[in-house]
């Protein structure tokens, strides 16, 4: 092993010279090669947040649906949620339903002018004996009433489009009761 001799200049210290001769600047090449990588991984991130968002997130067997979707086809405006919906048939579970009425307005005063209304809502077995007496009881009085149809989950109404009737079905599905007798 040889070992190296750094002459000395007169009035300085040995120590600081030897420090002075070890110390090396950050090489260039390893900063770019570091700066060329932080590239690649901000493109590679970019580029996933605009595939995912644009096409979901998909897993082997099935992909990933949003937390919430909306109930009815219709604008999300403030109308959808003052009107009734055109279209009462709906895939709301019982729970989801009840969240939906449960909503209490944080607002005391109405964005809107509100008319009174009244609801009228048939429970029935199947098709409605009095329906023609009712379409002559309502005639005249649009947007002054809602019309609900609640029937077995098996009948299904043919109402004509001009009827007060048509669409207005609620599905409903069977259940069990329990009669208790004294």
């Amino acid at each position: 092993m040889q070992s190296r001799v750094v002459p000395l200049e007169e009035g300085k210290d040995p120590a600081v010279s030897i420090k002075a001769s070890q110390s090396k600047p950050f090489p260039i090449r390893l900063l770019q090669l570091f700066l060329l990588f932080l590239v690649l991984c901000m493109a590679f991130s970019i580029i996933s947040m605009y595939t995912i968002k644009r096409f979901g997130v998909q897993t082997a067997r099935t992909t990933v649906k949003p937390a919430f979707e909306p109930c009815f086809d219709e604008p999300d405006t403030l109308d959808r949620w003052i009107r009734p919906p055109s279209n009462l048939l709906h895939k709301m579970s019982d729970k989801e339903l009840f969240w939906r009425a449960s909503f209490v307005p944080g607002i005391k005063k109405y964005p809107f002018k509100r008319i009174p209304k009244i609801a009228f809502m048939f429970l029935t077995k199947g098709p409605l004996p009095l329906a023609p007496l009712w379409e002559r009881f309502l005639k005249g009085h649009e947007g002054l009433y809602s019309v609900y149809i609640h029937p077995l989950p098996t009948f299904e109404a043919k109402f004509p489009s001009s009827s007060v009737f048509h669409r207005r079905q609620i599905p409903s599905q069977v259940c069990k009761c329990l009669y208790l007798t004294p």
